[in-house]
């Protein structure tokens, strides 16, 4: 697992290292330059900037080439907008307040990039990556960015990458080590959209929740440290609608923040995990209550830990409220005990050895029933 990881990542970097500076994602080609207005067809990913730093937005008909448009400012020269496709076209200059109503009539909200190489999928050097994580359920990545540090999401905001493939640089040697950065920062009410995690040491921590957040088609190559970590205290909710999680040596969704809820919906994992979601079980303060409504997951491999030993799918802390609410899930090959579905745990504090009680059913933590559960 760790040696997978590690080869993931060094793909990545070297990926990131083959771009060259230019003022469009390698591979792509130029449609207009800012202040003009463009033409694509419905449902279209569009770059807007220059040497190699971009701004992704997905668009339909006529928009003007610029900042407003994309959400984003990058300074020091003209900037151009391109697409992986030639159906496209462009037309004259546009005033600066046709580019604001364009902006403000899109249906889709900006995505943004930071400086950092872009390299399209369709490129013979990362066709081999974008083919593997489709196979897996992921949708093929219409381009990469391998960012320098974390891009935050501005509380209240939305960013959808039109299925971009992100990562930062690794942060560790392997994906074991404690404390990585996240690729994304979620600010309380922000919403990341139609994005691929990149996989191993690129992944680093996948994404951090501060408060209230939506996580929406948003899915992880090759979970590295952890996929997602829900820190948002008292009565703040993560939501996760649909997207997937491939392999996770350790857990897939990391559940701090006191108080809170994480809601999981029509949810996929391929490959190895270990498990799926765990309350933390010795945070500095620890308590409670944190809980987990998941609806529609369907896991397709094996639930195991590095070793080979068995893993299980939920681990909470009873001690301290907390609560698994789980419906209309399907596990690959699973038997009752095979694997375990809900652990019961005491919640300790740091330094302390947590213990786990054993799997349960149908208690007031572990509200799932074995008719929630279908093998396939």
């Amino acid at each position: 697992m760790k040696m997978r990881h590690a080869l993931v990542g060094t793909l990545a970097l070297a990926l990131t290292a083959s771009a060259w500076a230019a003022n469009r994602p390698k591979g792509w080609v130029t449609i207009c330059t800012e202040g003009q207005t463009c033409s694509v067809a419905a449902n279209t990913n569009v770059a807007f900037g220059r040497a190699d730093q971009f701004f992704y937005k997905v668009l339909s008909g006529s928009f003007a080439c610029a900042e407003a448009t994309f959400g984003g400012k990058i300074a020091g020269g003209k900037n151009e907008c391109s697409t992986a496709t030639t159906s496209a076209s462009s037309s004259s200059v546009a005033s600066s307040s046709s580019s604001t109503a364009t902006s403000s009539s899109s249906s889709s909200k900006s995505s943004s990039s930071s400086v950092a190489s872009s390299i399209s999928s369709s490129s013979t050097s990362s066709s081999s990556v974008a083919s593997s994580a489709s196979s897996s359920g992921i949708p093929a990545a219409t381009g990469t960015t391998i960012n320098s540090t974390t891009v935050t999401i501005p509380a209240n905001t939305t960013r959808d990458y039109g299925f971009q493939r992100i990562g930062i640089v690794a942060q560790a040697s392997n994906c074991d080590d404690e404390g990585q950065k996240p690729v994304f920062k979620l600010e309380d009410g922000a919403s990341l959209k139609n994005v691929i995690i990149a996989g191993g040491l690129n992944g680093s921590d996948g994404v951090h929740c501060e408060g209230n957040c939506t996580l929406e088609n948003v899915h992880w190559e090759d979970v590295c440290e952890d996929a997602a970590t829900m820190l948002g205290g008292s009565g703040k909710i993560m939501k996760v609608i649909g997207g997937s999680a491939s392999h996770a040596s350790d857990k897939i969704f990391q559940h701090n923040g006191k108080g809170s809820t994480i809601q999981i919906t029509n949810f996929s994992t391929y490959g190895d995990v270990q498990r799926f979601w765990a309350s933390c079980g010795n945070c500095s303060s620890n308590g409670g209550p944190r809980y987990l409504v998941a609806t529609g997951v369907t896991i397709n491999g094996k639930v195991v830990k590095p070793d080979g030993s068995a893993g299980y799918l939920l681990r909470l802390n009873s001690n301290y409220g907390d609560k698994a609410t789980i419906r209309s899930w399907k596990i690959k090959g699973w038997t009752k005990g095979n694997p375990k579905v809900c652990v019961q745990a005491i919640g300790v504090q740091p330094g302390e050895a947590q213990t786990n009680q054993g799997e349960f059913w149908n208690t007031a933590y572990c509200d799932v029933k074995e008719s929630d559960i279908t093998s396939f």
